[in-house]
């Protein structure tokens, strides 16, 4: 019962306790969830202020920001409001010292004006002032008439370059009237500040208001004219980005032709886009510069560099102007690694200290901003002034990679670069223009002084005996060009050759004589430059080009349309024709002696763009599309698409010995060089350069030079002419002694009975083997001892006949192996009581040649050693021995006989004399011997 109590008991308490349980989970979970909503509340309060305070930050940042800003700026505009003050009392002051004392060295300065009426008549003179040393008349353009060279001139106590802005004048609603015209002096483009370069029609100049500027800024200028004054104040100076305008200009002294020693001269310097033009001036103070440049310096020059000078650099300056003179370096030849160096002096140290400021400060200005490099060649020395071909060059070709040749006054050498070595080919007719045709292995060029055509196998270059082939009828060729069209699948060349009035075409064939008649162009003139453009030929008259067709009969065409009113200058002002380009786009590069102009295929001009030169062309020469102009004191580089300026060359006196202008002759150094110019873009050079050594060496006065190792070339001369000199050669060595059959005896000098000798007869031929026996004395074939005294008299009384150039002696030693003794194979027998001691065996001139005169010991040769002398003789010539002889006072005195008196006195007293063969001579037995082998 108890058991069941229990269980009723525990039966009875389950539902309240399980309803309990219930009612605590429940609790609990609304707990947590509250818990949950508290903490996610706040979670997101959190990160609310959380936002706000990164917000709050970053404005305060930005407003810190915006306030170091605002005194940045503030300062800046501080130091701006400084800078101008300063610089309007700079301006001010600098005014004042123009006006006074007329300082021309400021630096960014434009000051002259133009006073100009309101209907465009030219105004008067301006100021009258004196005109200081340094202070020459300025040039300005005017009204001008229809002739070019019109322009009035205007005096300013400023500057040459001229300055054209107008004055202040209302402005009024019209239009410029622009036209091209030609300067007599330096003058500025009033747009853009540069220098407006050219020997003719440099710029455009407006009829009204005068306003001159380049051809290409006449878009760019404000449209009413006169120009407003608001628009034509602007800063004289450099655009950085560009590198255009007038930076810098004033008066200098350069040396004068033949270095500091001959003086110095003056010539004003204009440092605009970032080149140095340097102008000459007349002997006169006052007067203006030439319009063409003397020498232009490329600041844009890799090596380009300005320093003052010591004393040791300008040796021959007066010691007083050294701290006024500086110098400006510049590229030249690399190798050897050349500079070229100009000299500048100046009137005051100060001015001196504000040019190398200024040019420093520019140089600077050019690098910090990167602009491109436009250098296109590089001149790398070939031959040096050493070699004495290169002063008369006249032409050259590239054979090979190791191979020119050069045409020169005297003939045409081919110079092997690898060996060292220069060998003439055919005979010394001046050569003065050369082409090379790789495809047919042949040479082609303008021989002699009448000027033939003549075709050289490339074989000739090798030393194999091949004739030059000469084209008949080709007097008088003025030019000739060469060119490849294709027939089929194969490609034959064809020459074309510049008569007096016609052009003449041959085809290139494998035949004997190498190439056959074509066809005849005849021409209105001379022609003065041919072109071959495919499968046309432009050939170049006075101011003007034609166009004719290679294989068909078809009329010309000129490509200057004198019709157009932009091409009729070319008429009345004639140039030479120089070259044509052919251009994309059936375009053509018209270049003439004073300008290039660009042309469509009717002969009308495309571009108001022209090629202005900056001095007169001396040579031209087009390659991978540059044209390169040649002058007296550069080379300038242009680039034939655009008609860009892109480079100058400092070289001297240079004039391009082919059309392309690859190898060079120049007289940088005043001395002959070789150059070839390497096209940078290509990253080998076409031709071997040699590689120069340089060494420091230390002159008696401390001063470091630059030493270089100069290569040495052996000369090969061609067959025909060493033949030639090996005949002369014998034939001379016959007047000595004749080369077979011959004894000889002695050296004899003329004496009282010289009219009465008489060859003495030779001895009998007896085999070589009793000689060899037993040596037999004859007194016939034995030799006259010669006192001394005897020997004095005669070297008195006569003198000694001149030695025969190297050549001929070595060409006769060889034919006549020792000039009649037994050679070497066989035994001499001399006198050993006679002997001279080897001090007494030099010749008395020192020249170490051995005199038989001065040995008294008697030698007999029987006729086995004339035998062995004559097998000797006939061996030596076979295999050209490279042997010489000693012979008597040099070998070309001539061997006179025994007179028949001295032979009749003499024989008995040599007859007694013992005789003893000696089978091995040595080299003290030298002395004795009447001559002997040397080894050369």
């Amino acid at each position: 019962m108890t058991e069941e109590l229990e269980n009723i008991k525990s039966s009875g308490l389950t539902p309240s306790t399980a309803e309990k349980n219930w009612r605590n989970r429940r609790s609990q979970k609304l707990e947590k969830m509250e818990l949950l909503n508290l903490q996610s509340s706040l979670n997101s309060e959190i990160q609310a202020k959380q936002s706000i305070a990164d917000e709050l930050s970053k404005v305060r940042a930005e407003l810190v920001l915006v306030q170091k800003e605002l005194k940045e700026t503030k300062q800046k505009v501080e130091n701006v409001k400084n800078d101008s003050s300063k610089k309007d009392n700079l301006i001010r002051e600098l005014q004042q010292k123009l006006d006074s004392a007329g300082d021309n060295y400021q630096f960014l300065k434009n000051t002259s004006r133009l006073a100009r009426s309101e209907s465009g008549d030219s105004a008067g003179a301006g100021d009258e002032a004196d005109v200081e040393d340094n202070q020459p008349p300025s040039v300005t353009s005017s009204k001008s008439n229809a002739s070019d060279n019109s322009g009035e001139m205007l005096s300013a106590p400023v500057s040459p370059i001229i300055d054209t802005r107008p004055a202040h004048l209302p402005p009024k609603p019209k239009a410029h009237q622009f036209l091209v015209r030609t300067f007599v002096a330096p003058l500025k483009c009033n747009h853009c500040t540069s220098l407006m370069v050219g020997l003719i029609r440099q710029g455009a100049v407006c009829e009204v208001c005068g306003f001159a500027c380049h051809v290409v800024c006449q878009e760019k200028v404000p449209a009413m004219c006169p120009v407003p004054p608001d628009q034509t104040k602007r800063p004289v100076g450099i655009d950085p980005t560009r590198g255009i305008g007038t930076a810098y200009e004033g008066y200098v002294k350069v040396p004068k032709p033949g270095g500091v020693k001959k003086g110095w001269m003056r010539q004003f310097v204009v440092v605009c886009d970032f080149k140095l033009f340097l102008y000459d001036l007349a002997q006169d103070k006052s007067a203006q510069p030439y319009v063409c440049v003397s020498q232009v310096l490329d600041m844009r020059d890799e090596d380009f560099s300005v320093n003052s000078v010591l004393e040791s650099d300008v040796i021959h300056a007066n010691r007083k102007d050294i701290p006024c003179i500086f110098r400006i370096t510049t590229s030249m030849m690399d190798p050897p690694g050349l500079k070229n160096q100009t000299l500048m002096l100046v009137d005051r140290e100060s001015e001196k200290n504000k040019w190398v400021d200024a040019l420093t400060e520019l140089h600077r200005i050019l690098r910090r901003n990167k602009l491109p490099s436009r250098t296109v060649f590089q001149a790398k020395e070939i031959l040096d002034n050493t070699i004495s071909i290169v002063k008369n060059a006249l032409s050259a070709a590239i054979i090979d990679r190791d191979r020119i040749v050069l045409g020169t006054e005297e003939g045409l050498y081919c110079v092997d670069l690898d060996r060292e070595e220069i060998a003439r080919i055919g005979d010394g007719k001046k050569i003065s223009q050369i082409q090379y045709v790789p495809e047919e292995q042949l040479l082609i060029a303008v021989s002699g002084k009448q000027r033939h055509i003549r075709l050289i196998p490339v074989g000739a270059l090798d030393g194999h005996d091949v004739d030059w082939i000469k084209v008949v009828d080709t007097k008088g060729c003025l030019t000739f060009d060469t060119a490849c069209y294709s027939q089929g699948c194969s490609s034959n060349y064809v020459f074309c050759i510049a008569l007096k009035r016609q052009v003449v075409l041959y085809d290139i064939n494998r035949t004997k004589i190498r190439h056959q008649k074509r066809r005849e162009i005849c021409l209105p003139t001379s022609a003065q430059c041919l072109n071959v453009m495919g499968d046309r030929l432009c050939v170049g008259f006075p101011s003007s080009f034609y166009i004719y067709s290679l294989w068909e009969e078809t009329p010309p065409f000129c490509l200057v349309n004198t019709e157009s009113t932009a091409l009729s200058y070319l008429c009345h002002n004639p140039m030479d024709a120089l070259i044509a380009v052919n251009l994309p786009n059936n375009e053509f590069l018209l270049v003439f002696s004073y300008l290039g102009i660009f042309v469509d295929g009717q002969g009308r001009k495309t571009r108001d763009k022209e090629l202005m030169f900056p001095a007169l062309p001396t040579g031209i020469s087009q390659r991978d599309e540059y044209l390169c102009v040649y002058s007296e004191s550069h080379i300038d580089i242009f680039e034939v698409s655009t008609g860009d300026w892109v480079q100058t060359v400092n070289l001297k006196k240079t004039k391009p010995l082919s059309t392309s202008g690859m190898l060079c002759l120049t007289l940088a150094t005043e001395l002959p060089h070789m150059v070839y110019l390497h096209n940078v873009q290509h990253r080998e050079n076409q031709i071997r350069v040699p590689e120069v050594t340089i060494h420091h060496v230390k002159e008696r006065s401390g001063k470091t030079v630059l030493s270089r190792t100069r290569r040495r070339f052996s000369v090969r001369e061609p067959e025909k002419v060493k033949v030639g000199k090996g005949n002369t050669a014998e034939r001379r060595s016959r007047m000595i002694s004749a080369p077979t059959n011959f004894n000889h005896v002695s050296h004899m000098g003329p004496g009282e009975g010289i009219q009465l000798q008489k060859l003495m007869d030779l001895p009998a031929v007896k085999p070589a083997t009793q000689q060899c026996q037993t040596p037999i004395q004859t007194p016939t074939s034995v030799s006259t001892p010669v006192s001394s005294d005897e020997r004095s008299v005669r070297g008195r009384s006569v003198p000694q006949p001149k030695p025969l150039p190297r050549a001929l002696q070595d060409s006769g030693s060889r034919r006549n192996v020792h000039n009649g003794s037994a050679s070497n194979k066989h035994p001499s027998f001399m006198n050993p009581w006679n002997q001279r001691t080897p001090g007494n065996t030099a010749s008395p001139d020192g020249s170490g040649s051995v005199s038989s005169q001065e040995h008294s010991t008697p030698s007999v040769h029987t006729a086995g050693s004339a035998q062995a002398h004559s097998s000797g003789h006939e061996e030596a010539h076979e295999q050209s021995s490279p042997r010489h002889s000693i012979a008597s006072n040099t070998s070309s005195n001539v061997s006179y006989p025994p007179s028949p008196r001295e032979r009749r006195t003499t024989a008995p007293a040599a007859a007694s004399v013992p005789i003893l063969p000696l089978h091995a001579p040595n080299a003290e037995d030298h002395g004795g011997s009447s001559s002997y082998e040397s080894q050369s």
